[in-house]
Formats: structure tokens, C-alpha cells, sequence
């Protein structure tokens, strides 16, 4: 039986969504105790372009959901399953275009704070030479990130590598239950004064992230 540290649940059918500019979106507000400042997630309509607002020292990571983007003047293109990172130096607003005509983007955006970094960017598609585990995901970011696809009634434990980090875990798809909480598609949960994580996948092919920051 884990230790059950502080921590502080998103549910998504809670969530408040804005329809603004062909996107619609929603944001979770992390607070000050931690490196992760927001998560976003936006639903680029057909064609639409979703602005994202570069504050100094930050790095992002983007995970296409599914659909496909175009990202910024470089205009590089990202596909389902593949992830961005970038740290922005001196870029202010980020841009991103869904590159269908006829489908819609959804983008997974996360957001931390990334001291003295200068402007860089990296690019990778998400894959699972293993199962039932966790993998590691954008280390770029200068923050340890994982995913892990499970099958059903696997279980886990993720060990905290820095002490007063909080650990951010998000349900991607299906359902787990992580530290004694149930948790489905797109809710969250951000924890404190943690050591380890524990958690069970509860249904087939589940998706997990987690991102200690």
C-alpha cells in the first residue's frame, strides 16, 4: 500500500472547454510548486491554426493525439503518434496548423519551466518495442518524461529520481488506477512528496504519461 502523498485530481468530464478561433480547448494550471506550468489540450478544427503563447524559459512538449500538423514557420509536419519538443529562447508565440482539410488535430500540450535554455527543438515518433512498461519520452525537455502502453491488470511502480518534484500522470487512453485513484481517458493526476508511484492498468491497451517536473 503506497503512501498516498498530496495531490490534486483533474477529471476531465469536469473540465471547461472554450470555443475560441476554429479551436477548441482546454487548460490545466499546474501552480508554482512545480516545473510543469500548464497542460493543454486543443481540438484544431479542419484547416484551423491553434497560437501558442511563449512565456521566457519555457519548454514545450507536443503530442499529436491524432489527425496531423504543420508547427511554426518551419512549417515541419507531425503526424499521430509522434512528438515535438522545444525550448523557445527567444521565440514569443508558437503555431501550430491543422494540415487536414477534412479532419480534425488533437494536440496534447505541456508546458515547464526551462531555465537559461536557448532555442532548440527535437522530433520523435512514439513507439512500444515493449509493453508493460514505462518508456522514456522527451528528455529533451530537461524534465524525466515516460509513457507506457498496458494491457489489462498490469501493474506498475515508478520510483521519483529527484527529490520535491511532483510527478504529473495522465490517462491517454482506457483506465488505470494510480495511487489509489481511478483515473480514465484524459483525467490527471498531479502528485507531491511523493517517493514512488504505484498503479494497475484496468482496462486493455492503456495509455500512460508521466512527467516528474
Amino acid at each position: 500500500m503506497p503512501v498516498q502523498p498530496s495531490s490534486r485530481i483533474f477529471v476531465s468530464g469536469l473540465a471547461v472547454w472554450i470555443r475560441k478561433n476554429a479551436c477548441t480547448t482546454r487548460e490545466i494550471h499546474i501552480g508554482e510548486n512545480s516545473g510543469l506550468r500548464t497542460v493543454t489540450e486543443t481540438v484544431i478544427d479542419e484547416n484551423g491554426t491553434f497560437h501558442v503563447t511563449c512565456l521566457p524559459e519555457s519548454s514545450f512538449v507536443l503530442l499529436v493525439l491524432y489527425g496531423e500538423i504543420l508547427i511554426g514557420s518551419s512549417g515541419q509536419k507531425l503526424f499521430s503518434g509522434q512528438f515535438f519538443t522545444l525550448k523557445t529562447g527567444k521565440i514569443k508565440e508558437l503555431t501550430l496548423k491543422n494540415n487536414l482539410q477534412e479532419e480534425k488535430a488533437d494536440v496534447l500540450i505541456l508546458e515547464m519551466i526551462t531555465t537559461g535554455a536557448e532555442e532548440s527543438s527535437a522530433a520523435g515518433e512514439i513507439t512500444f518495442p515493449e509493453r508493460n512498461i514505462l518508456l522514456p519520452l522527451c528528455s529533451h525537455a530537461g524534465y524525466p518524461g515516460f509513457i507506457g502502453l498496458y494491457d489489462g491488470r498490469k501493474e506498475g511502480i515508478y520510483t521519483v529520481s529527484q527529490k520535491n518534484r511532483s510527478v504529473f500522470g495522465m490517462v491517454i487512453n482506457g483506465a488505470f488506477e494510480l495511487q489509489n485513484r481511478l483515473l480514465e481517458t484524459r483525467d490527471a493526476l498531479l502528485m507531491a512528496e511523493a517517493e514512488t508511484i504505484e498503479f494497475e492498468a484496468l482496462s486493455e491497451n492503456a495509455l500512460l504519461i508521466l512527467l516528474e517536473a
